[in-house]
């Protein structure tokens, strides 16, 4: 049984419309999927990003320190040296005004 001419059409345009849905949705799906991927990539891009800069962060905070170390030494050493220095010139004037003065 044969369907009339105007109904055979209208069942050609459906499967037309079909067959286009199809591809769009397909053509969709290849986009979504691309679409993950590129994020999944700069996910990861990101990630190795961030462990660098942790690892950047460390070195700096060992270097930093580093420094405060060098720097708190330094001025030890320098408060020593100006303690042993008040020292000397206190000896120094007191045995000037002690009768050393030739």
């Amino acid at each position: 049984m044969l369907l009339p001419e105007e109904v055979e059409a209208r069942f050609r345009r459906i499967e037309d419309a079909l067959a286009v849905t199809a591809e769009l949705q397909r053509r969709a799906e290849l986009r979504t999927q691309e679409d993950v991927q590129h994020l999944t990539a700069v996910q990861n891009a990101m990630a190795r990003w961030m462990d660098r800069m942790a690892e950047r962060q460390d070195e700096f905070e060992g270097k930093r320190n580093a420094l405060i170390d060098i720097q708190m030494r330094g001025d030890q050493e320098m408060r020593a040296a100006l303690a042993e220095l008040s020292r000397t010139v206190d000896r120094f004037l007191k045995t000037r005004s002690n009768g050393g003065g030739n």
